[in-house]
């Protein structure tokens, strides 16, 4: 019985996005003495463009990448063109000012090149306890950093803004479902930032590629530690606004953890090296007690501005993954299943939300994070002005502790006097 829902187990996660059915319109936000969130980026009618990490294996025989790992890191531009509307009619779409009933549909190119890193592990020798590093692969890894720096910087200066939107995709998406990703939350919250994508090899398709592709998740932590240094090292960063799903929730928070105690042992501050003012998490996949582990007991929480988590106890993937695994998952927790420990210590914890999503699963069990228009809505305002729950720009109801309710009625509101856009394009 058990290998049988195991099996279920596998092809429900392969399907989450399957096709790619794009985003939502999302509620449109009240404004109050504001222009249209909405505004154009400089790119080509019906088109947009974005920086991207990964560490996914470049294809041979034709552009792009595959769903295998490779051990050097690579970045570049990514293209996307909406195939069936022009710029005006997406940004209508992705604002909540539908002009049709169409949905967008979405075609990735890579645009200027890949450009690599040396992979990993650079080569080093240990002699008599004295660790030597071999300096031409250093060289060669600082200037593909450097590079990566000098693309990053442009952006921001073409933008006009120090802020930086990092997304990092779930299970078993594409590439290009995970740039499709980014550029919807991005387009719904104004194009505030400069979006950047984390693309970790997964997508496979593969018998048992959930648990294949929770090894390189575990894979991609150190690269992912190396790209967020970058970002903290580039002196036109201001601010860094991360987002992820699903099972890039554990990539994060592992890479952000090691930061946070190497930050720590250093006797840094995590939130001034980082810079990292608001982390938002949808539907993580990660196990409830290691995750309380990591925002209770470590003070995880104490290295960012805020932290933003939304859940839905209603989640048919991570449910059936509790019980392969045999405890419940983060992102279908209720507030009642928190220890009493970890209860305790949130009531003096201001800066980290648990926010559930009650009618969830009108829209996508799993995947509502921009397929719900309330969900998406908040994300884009939460990314655009920096507001916490019960600002007037997120009007969550409250329930309990640090616990708030989301529902499809939800309207934000953007206030032109309280906007703390740092350059929204």
């Amino acid at each position: 019985m058990k290998r049988l829902c195991l099996l279920a187990f596998c092809v429900l996660l392969a399907g989450c996005v399957s096709g790619y059915p794009a985003a939502v319109s999302p509620t449109p936000w009240q404004t109050s003495g504001a222009a249209s969130p909405q505004s154009t980026n400089g790119a080509p009618q019906g088109t947009s463009q974005m920086l991207y990490v990964t560490d996914r294996n470049i294809l041979e025989t034709e552009q792009g990448f595959g769903v295998d790992r490779s051990t050097a890191m690579a970045f570049g531009h990514v293209r996307i063109h909406t195939t069936n509307m022009g710029k005006r009619e997406f940004d209508a779409y992705m604002s909540g000012h539908a002009i049709s009933g169409k949905q967008p549909r979405y075609v990735a190119t890579l645009t200027d090149g890949i450009y690599p890193f040396p992979g990993t592990p650079l080569p080093f020798a240990i002699e008599n306890g004295v660790l030597s590093r071999d300096r031409n692969a250093i060289a060669a890894y600082q200037s593909a950093g450097a590079q990566f720096q000098a693309a990053l910087t442009q952006e921001l200066e073409d933008n006009s803004t120090g802020k930086v939107i990092l997304y990092v995709h779930g299970f078993n998406n594409t590439f290009d479902d995970g740039a499709f990703n980014l550029l919807e939350l991005w387009s719904a919250s104004g194009r505030s930032g400069v979006p950047l994508l984390f693309s970790w090899p997964t997508g496979g398709h593969k018998a048992l590629g959930y648990f294949s592709d929770t090894e390189s998740g575990d894979f991609s932590v150190y690269h992912l530690k190396e790209t967020l240094r970058l970002i903290a090292a580039t002196s036109a960063v201001d601010e860094v606004v991360v987002v992820t799903h699903s099972h890039g929730a554990s990539i994060v928070t592992s890479a952000l953890r090691e930061l946070l105690i190497e930050s720590r042992g250093a006797g840094l501050s995590m939130r001034d090296t980082y810079r990292i003012d608001t982390l938002i998490m949808a539907a993580p996949d990660i196990d409830l007690g290691v995750m309380e582990q990591r925002l209770v007991a470590e003070a995880f929480g104490i290295g960012f501005g805020q932290i933003n988590v939304y859940l839905n106890p209603g989640d048919n993937a991570l449910g059936l993954a509790g019980w392969i695994f045999g405890s419940p998952r983060f992102g279908a927790a209720r507030p009642d299943q928190l220890s009493p420990e970890s209860r305790a210590v949130l009531q003096g914890v201001k800066s980290v939300h648990f926010i559930m999503v009650q009618d969830a699963n009108q829209f996508d069990r799993h995947n509502y994070f921009r397929r719900h228009p309330g969900v998406l809505s908040d994300i884009a305002i939460t990314i655009r002005t920096g507001a916490r729950p019960a600002d007037p720009e997120r009007p969550l109801k409250h329930l309990d502790l640090n616990f708030w309710e989301i529902d499809k009625s939800y309207q934000p509101t953007l206030r032109h006097s309280s906007e703390r856009v740092t350059g929204a394009q």
